[in-house]
């Protein structure tokens, strides 16, 4: 029974956020809530090319590579949306956590995000983007962990 909720997924596109995006599903069909699945892309399309490692890219003819950028980004989260779903694509531009944060204004309920987790020191502290996003949104945030942690038993 659909509750009217809304809730943000960021991805940007990792082992991580394919994981959230899992969870994401669930928590979203168990609330009866649509999905807003986010990438925020380089506001530089030069540096958006550059992440993206399409060097292919940057021999566009001169003045193409913004609709080119957006064009590519369009398929790479369209992709991850599934048909038959309340879901939605959306890609917004800037630094990614004041991007998410203002994103987050616009009426939704919560954030899905993943933790990539990268070496030893993971296992005390959260990723820099996911720990300004704790601080700043201005709705509650779930984080799921980029593995499946071992029970001790």
């Amino acid at each position: 029974m659909p509750t009217g909720n809304r809730y943000l997924m960021a991805t940007d596109f990792s082992p991580a956020s394919r994981r959230a995006l899992v969870a994401a599903r669930a928590l979203a069909r168990r609330a009866g809530a649509s999905l807003t699945v986010v990438h925020v892309r380089p506001t530089s399309d030069l540096r958006a090319a550059v992440v993206e490692q399409r060097g292919d890219l940057l021999r566009s003819p001169r003045g193409s590579l913004r609709s080119t950028m957006t064009d590519h980004y369009q398929r790479r989260i369209g992709a991850l949306i599934e048909p038959g779903r309340d879901e939605r694509p959306l890609v917004v531009s800037g630094t990614p956590d004041i991007a998410l944060c203002r994103e987050a204004r616009r009426g939704y309920d919560l954030l899905i995000m993943g933790n990539r987790g990268h070496g030893a020191v993971s296992s005390l502290f959260l990723g820099s983007t996911t720990q300004r996003v704790l601080a700043r949104s201005p709705i509650p945030v779930v984080v799921v962990p980029s593995r499946r942690r071992r029970s001790a038993g």
